[in-house]
């Protein structure tokens, strides 16, 4: 059975061999990921706020009588609604809303599954040898991009189904799907039906280990909120990429060891 520090251990000495690389690949993914949000303030509390106060002010507390306060109010959310409308701008920000959608969609497929693949490549590679930064596109050169992108489709589509069930359910699906990236970043060949019995099997009895592991980098997520995400762009990420390869290192070497993965199947990196 693995130890958890053990896997932590090594993943940190792994990346610390190659520092500047592994930051940047896991950057390179955070960024092109969409992993890297903004956010904007909204005033419109404030201002309807302030807009009010003036009103009252210029003209009145007569004009301020509860009734008519009310049915102007209502008056006004209706005409607004019905002018939203009749204008066509409901019709317009569905248009956009639905563009983005299919935008977001296209990118995740054709952007961040291989590159979540490549990534893994990368950190599994330099366990051994080192790895240059080509480790993040080797699926675009492999040929098998396609069935890769499908397989990582169902992978997602499926963990969002059984999410729809409870919630527990969905992270249960997730445990056992995790392995697939890195099944794909090893043999992209491997079939979409072996990807999921291969890591299902490699999950068996390692789902709550697994789950403790991701808790006890908590820690070090709220270290990097704090940091508004400098301490996980220059440690934590590469931190984390690092103990996951070990843990795959680990289950990859049982499966094998077990019979239920065959060397023909999990070539090496």
């Amino acid at each position: 059975m693995w130890i958890r520090s053990e896997l932590k251990e090594r993943g940190k000495i792994n990346f610390k061999r190659f520092y500047w690389k592994s930051v940047l690949v896991c950057f390179i993914t955070l960024l092109l990921g969409g992993g890297i949000n903004s956010s904007v303030g909204n005033n419109t509390y404030n201002s309807t706020i302030n807009n009010n106060y003036s009103y009252e002010e210029n003209y009145g507390d007569e004009y301020f009588d509860d009734e008519y306060y009310d049915e102007g109010f209502i008056s006004n959310i209706f005409e607004g609604t019905e002018s939203f409308f009749s204008d066509g701008f409901f019709f317009m920000f569905t248009g956009i809303a639905i563009v983005f959608a299919i935008l977001a969609f296209i990118i995740k497929l054709l952007i961040v599954y291989p590159l979540e693949i490549g990534k893994n490549n990368f950190f599994m590679g330099i366990r051994e040898n080192e790895k240059t930064l080509d480790s993040l596109i080797f699926i675009y050169k492999s040929g098998k991009l396609k069935d890769t992108i499908i397989t990582m489709f169902m992978k997602g589509l499926f963990q969002f189904l059984w999410s729809l069930l409870l919630v527990i359910p969905g992270i249960i699906k997730s445990y056992e799907y995790r392995m697939i990236p890195y099944i794909l970043s090893e043999n992209p060949k491997v079939s979409r039906q072996r990807a999921f019995e291969i890591s299902k099997l490699m999950m068996n009895g390692n789902k709550w280990d697994t789950f403790v592991l991701d808790l006890s980098f908590i820690g070090w997520e709220i270290l990097s909120a704090i940091t508004f995400g400098i301490l996980g762009i220059f440690y934590v990420n590469p931190y984390v990429q690092g103990t996951n390869a070990e843990l795959y290192a680990y289950l990859r070497e049982d499966a094998l060891n077990k019979g239920y993965a065959s060397s023909d199947e999990l070539i090496g990196f």
